[in-house]
C-alpha cells in the first residue's frame, strides 16, 4: 500500500496529493480566501499556489496541471454555453411582449 503524500499550506493545513484538484482548490478557498475575510490579495493567493507547486514532484505537477486544464476547459465550455443560451433567451420574444392580433370585425349581416 502506497503512502499518500501531502503538501502543507502556510496556515499549516495538510492537503493530500491524491490527484483531487478540487480538494486543493477547496483548501485554498477555506484557508486563504475565508481566512482573509473574503479579501485575499492576488499576491497572497499566487504565493500560496507557488508554494504548493514547489512542494510537488515533477510527476505530481504534471498530474495536477492536466487536471487543471481539464477543469478549466469544462468551465470554459459551460460559460460559453451559458452565454449562448442567455443570448437565445434574449432574442426570443416573451409571451407578454408578443403583439396580440387585432380582434376580427364581424361582418354586418344584411338579413
Amino acid at each position: 500500500m502506497s503512502k499518500t503524500r501531502h503538501v502543507r499550506l502556510s496556515t499549516g493545513l495538510k492537503v493530500a496529493l491524491d490527484g483531487d484538484l478540487l480538494a486543493i482548490i477547496e483548501a485554498l478557498y477555506k484557508e486563504i480566501t475565508l481566512g482573509n475575510g473574503l479579501n485575499p490579495s492576488f499576491e497572497t493567493m499566487r504565493s500560496e499556489i507557488l508554494s504548493l507547486i514547489g512542494q510537488m514532484s515533477p510527476g505530481e505537477r504534471r498530474t495536477y496541471f492536466a487536471e487543471s486544464l481539464f477543469l478549466n476547459s469544462v468551465t470554459y465550455e459551460n460559460e460559453i454555453l451559458s452565454a449562448y443560451v442567455k443570448r437565445l433567451g434574449e432574442k426570443a420574444p416573451s409571451a407578454a411582449s408578443r403583439k396580440k392580433p387585432a380582434p376580427r370585425k364581424r361582418p354586418i349581416s344584411r338579413s
